[in-house]
């Protein structure tokens, strides 16, 4: 207690040399608490690598629509301690002890070398969970669980890996097979890296057993399969970082990683941006049936990176962005990655949540849904286009995103979109946007103004 107030007296805050009332004073007192509880964050944020496995906050839990909680629950299976217990799962419990035991004997070892192996480090990988959710387990249960769980989520990716059915598989297991990619990227269904690393390490192949879980990942990625080149770039990122904290950790890094184009637009697309910088009364973000009409091409790039949106113009203004596979399965990805990023002890750019806001942002209709998919961006398995409408609205309703992310983005697209010139072009010009006719007269005005512009006003 007297080491708080100490701490609490350290926070000086100046004032000037006035008399202050109980009101004030308790006023700054509190002050004082709320810096030395940030303080004490910061320096708690600094020293975390990984979060912790946790549930889901109920804070993101209390703002989603009730229809969107499935997402956040196991299918089939628990993975970890969280739901282990739970009757419903039974089933789920003896298919992965069947998978434990093919990879038992894939690798020609015994299920006791892996146990002990995985129990000679139990004391560190329980520092991996909030040690409340973790009490009813002594170090055995855990390990022993820890051990199953993972052999099994190793064979789930083997499989999906070779692509071969074996003929002592059950119907139990192609049922679990078919849900893993719903069960094992669940925040609450996580279990500790390194368990895995421990495993493969002890493995009869480790390249094999690494090469599976790569492609696992790889394969579960919601945009756009990488070319060979960025794939390469990426094998060298990855390599750099191994110490993830889950499965779902490293899904997210991946989308994360790689590319980030860097267009810089022509000269009569700078001068149409300097134009929307002066309009006044300009117009907010604008769906892609309004990016169109406008005079924007929307199309795909070829990453993975959630990161790489782009946007420039020279005369016609081009959006683009990392394609999307949208289903059942993406949906619940992207849910957990939310969570994941709203974990309290997570340091994190909030990446994932600005990228759904944004893409949210520019599906307003039936039809920003039809010409998504017609510029190959967004290809929908998960249902109707009025249920990809309301998937959007209701997994973007109430997030917060970075407003730093995509922020040059939104402030050319809306420059570009305010420009006198683009808006005189969609007046009185039919919404089938014939501008390339029209560019010819929009360069000829422009280049007789843009040579006195340039002289005086640098490159931007």
């Amino acid at each position: 207690m007297a080491s708080d107030q100490r701490k609490l007296e350290e926070v000086r805050i100046p004032m000037p040399e006035t008399e202050q009332g109980d009101f004030v004073r308790e006023q700054m007192m509190k002050l004082k608490s709320a810096l030395l509880e940030l303080q004490n964050r910061e320096r708690v944020v600094s020293q975390i690598t990984k979060p912790l496995i946790q549930r889901v906050t109920p804070r993101l839990v209390g703002v989603i629509k009730e229809n969107f909680k499935k997402y956040f629950e196991p299918r089939m299976a628990a993975f970890g301690p969280l739901n282990h217990g739970n009757p419903k799962f039974d089933r789920g419990e003896r298919t992965k002890l069947l998978l434990a035991a093919h990879f038992v004997k894939k690798n020609e070892t015994t299920e006791d070398a892996l146990f002990h192996k995985i129990k000679e480090e139990i004391e560190d990988l329980r520092k991996y969970y909030n040690q409340e959710d973790i009490k009813d387990y002594d170090n055995d249960k855990l390990a022993w669980m820890f051990f199953v769980d993972d052999c099994a989520v190793l064979y789930i990716a083997y499989y999906f890996l070779i692509g071969k059915y074996e003929k002592s598989f059950t119907s139990d297991i192609l049922d679990l097979m078919a849900f893993g990619k719903l069960d094992l990227f669940l925040l609450e269904n996580q279990l500790p890296y390194r368990v895995l690393k421990i495993l493969i390490g002890s493995s009869l192949s480790p390249q094999l057993w690494e090469l599976s879980i790569k492609e696992f990942v790889n394969d579960n990625l919601m945009t756009n399969i990488p070319s060979e080149t960025v794939s390469q770039w990426l094998d060298k990122q990855e390599a750099k970082r191994q110490d993830y904290a889950h499965l779902l950790d490293r899904l997210r890094t991946k989308l994360l990683s790689g590319i980030i184009e860097q267009k810089s637009s022509g000269v009569i697309g700078r001068f149409l941006l300097w134009c929307g910088n002066e309009a006044k009364n300009r117009r907010l973000f604008l769906s892609i049936k309004d990016l169109k009409e406008s005079g924007i091409q929307v199309s795909p790039n070829m990453t993975c990176n959630l990161r790489n949106i782009s946007f420039h113009s020279n005369i016609l203004g081009s959006l683009k962005m990392p394609g999307l596979v949208l289903n059942e399965s993406t949906a619940s990805m992207f849910m957990n990655l939310v969570a994941l990023e709203k974990c309290p002890d997570f340091g994190n750019d909030y990446a994932v949540t600005s990228y759904l806001c944004f893409i949210s942002s520019l599906i307003q209709t039936t039809e920003d849904v039809k010409e998504l998919q017609v510029t190959g961006i967004l290809h929908n398995y998960l249902g109707s286009d009025e249920e990809v409408v309301d998937f959007f609205r209701g997994m973007s309703r109430n997030l917060v995103p970075n407003i730093f992310l995509y922020y040059d983005v939104k402030d050319d697209i809306q420059r570009y979109c305010n420009s006198w010139l683009i808006r005189i072009s969609s007046n009185y010009f039919s919404r089938n946007w014939s501008f390339l006719g029209f560019s010819g007269v929009i360069a000829g005005l422009v280049l007789t103004l843009v040579q006195t512009y340039f002289t005086i006003n640098p490159r931007k």
